[in-house]
């Protein structure tokens, strides 16, 4: 086998989502002719899928020594390193490319792509629009033009793109091929199945709908991922909620969580909030109690969100870089910071009196226990920050430049959780101005 079938079995195997066996192709492709450019960036991006940024920056700049003008390694390494002339330049590389293919709608696509992570997110729509007017079919540019659309408020236009989200070849949730129909949201005389499809934080933001969908059918089950499992038995709803993978009793019609707020016509100024949705059972709360200390200020703290996701770089700081906090009297911190990052405890900043609680939080059932006997949750983009928010405890929210959409509003608000404050940076990778603001805050409250 040659090297453009060992290319191509690459771009099939990561179509299709694996991952590990796409980095074999790429690299079995490589050793056979270093010279391919885009071999190279391919194989960044798996990397950085992979959440091994180092590596697959590396493989964007040899892409780019290989050939300059390669658009999508300019996009993709412009976007990792925050570099904005290298995604002008990706910019100017796809509209001459676009204009010079007529009928190639994935340039489009990437052109729009490229477009979004300049901040500039009206052409990004139109650049998705032209994707599609292309090929209507262009699952991609529909699922990117609905996040687009997200970022600028305008989610009732947002919802039906967002449904593409299932044909996008890689992109990771799965269409579980049920027989039964999607739910429409009208009145249903039988059972309805809500399925998690995402992310942890994506289950515990779009969770609130239980009740909501509760409302217009016989019977509610609810499949999630299992660490949630314990804790959405508190949901207002569902009468039973199951783990991902395990037999599901007999439904009627399904919807994955994502499809709710379409279902429900939801809008930043509509994003249903009755008051706290999600609890911690109330046993281990009263176990949890001895975190409080008279005259002290429990502050729950996490600093990095999973070490493999893409994007953590992006999203994550270290415990040092909290440091700031440390000076801040009439504190004790709670770790509530899981995996590979919780090894930074070792050597807390100078200073900072912290608890480690992250061994005993075995599933989010014993991590609401906890934070429900905090003062206050200090999380980046994190599942832990949705936690709180759902409980209705105050969380203060560090975030990118770019954050998720979630995150999004009126300065230092969200639409989701009004107990949550947003910190957002000013610039790209610029973490001390956010921790210097929370440090000063934090001082108030102490």
């Amino acid at each position: 086998m040659g090297a453009q079938e060992h290319y191509k079995r690459g771009i099939d195997h990561q179509d299709a989502g694996r991952i590990a066996e796409a980095e074999a192709s790429y690299r079995q492709s490589l050793a056979l002719d270093a010279g391919q450019s885009k071999a190279y960036n391919n194989l960044g991006c798996v990397l950085q899928m992979q959440g091994r940024l180092d590596e697959a920056i590396a493989a964007f700049k040899r892409a780019l020594e290989i050939d300059p003008s390669l658009a999508q390694a300019q996009q993709n390494l412009g976007a990792l390193i925050g570099g904005r002339e290298l995604l002008e330049q990706a910019v100017d590389g796809y509209r001459r490319q676009a204009d010079a293919d007529p009928g190639n709608a994935l340039l489009c696509h990437d052109l729009g792509n490229a477009y979004r992570e300049l901040g500039q997110l009206q052409k990004a729509v139109e650049a998705f629009d032209e994707a599609i007017r292309r090929d209507p079919q262009c699952a991609q540019a529909h699922w990117a033009r609905a996040l687009a659309l997200l970022h600028m408020g305008r989610w009732k236009e947002a919802w039906p793109d967002a449904e593409w989200r299932f044909r996008v070849k890689g992109l990771g949730p799965r269409d579980r091929g049920f027989a039964k129909p999607l739910w429409d949201g009208s009145n249903l005389e039988g059972t309805l199945l809500l399925h998690a499809e995402q992310g942890l934080g994506d289950s515990l933001l779009f969770a609130r709908y239980a009740a909501l969908a509760a409302r217009r059918c016989r019977t509610l089950i609810v499949e999630c991922q299992k660490p949630l499992v314990r804790l959405f038995g508190s949901l207002e709803g569902p009468a039973k909620v199951v783990p991902w993978d395990e037999p599901l009793p007999a439904f009627d019609a399904h919807l994955p969580f994502m499809s709710l707020p379409g279902i429900f016509g939801t809008t930043p100024e509509t994003a249903p909030w009755s008051g706290p949705y999600l609890q911690a059972p109330p046993q281990k709360s009263r176990d949890w109690s001895v975190l409080r200390v008279p005259g002290l200020r429990q502050v729950g703290i996490v600093w990095s969100g999973q070490v493999g996701q893409g994007d953590n770089r992006k999203r994550s700081l270290t415990l040092n870089a909290l440091a700031p906090l440390a000076a801040v009297d009439g504190i004790r911190f709670i770790s509530l910071q899981k995996d590979e990052p919780a090894r930074e405890l070792a050597k807390p900043p100078a200073g900072m009196h912290i608890i480690d609680c992250g061994p005993q939080l075995t599933d989010f059932a014993d991590t609401a226990a906890a934070i429900a006997n905090l003062d206050l949750v200090i999380s980046v983009d994190t599942s832990v920050a949705n936690l709180a928010g759902a409980m209705g405890i105050p969380v203060w929210v560090l975030v990118r430049r770019d954050p998720d959409w979630r995150w999004l509003g009126e300065p230092g608000k969200t639409p989701w959780y009004p107990t949550a404050r947003v910190f957002r940076q000013e610039q790209e990778g610029a973490w001390e101005p956010v921790v210097q603001r929370v440090a000063a805050e934090l001082a108030s409250l102490a």
